[in-house]
């Protein structure tokens, strides 16, 4: 998908863009919170969490510390997991 042969890992992460979107998921939890919509609350918690991990392992990768870094993507993979066993349970008992 990169049209100059890098891939995402060679570029920083632009991190006021994580910033605000970590503030919008922040804001957004807090909200579902206040309404008492607790299982969208925790759904976007997962979702966030994934994407942290993600995020982390990426900075791992670009200090050259491999191994870390895969760990750390399984570990947003098993929030991505989650999300979408949970939703995916939710989605078939509403057919």
């Amino acid at each position: 998908m990169e049209s100059n042969g890098e891939s995402s890992t060679d570029r920083p992460l632009h991190w006021p863009t994580v910033a605000a979107v970590y503030a919008g998921l922040v804001l957004g939890i807090a909200w579902l919170v206040y309404w008492g919509d607790y299982r969208n609350a925790a759904w976007l918690g997962l979702i966030g969490g994934g994407g942290a991990c993600t995020a982390y392992s990426r900075v791992l990768e670009g200090r050259r510390m491999a191994a870390r870094a895969q760990r750390w993507q399984w570990v947003g993979a098993v929030f991505y997991a989650a999300f979408f066993l949970w939703a995916g349970s939710v989605l078939l008992r509403t057919l």
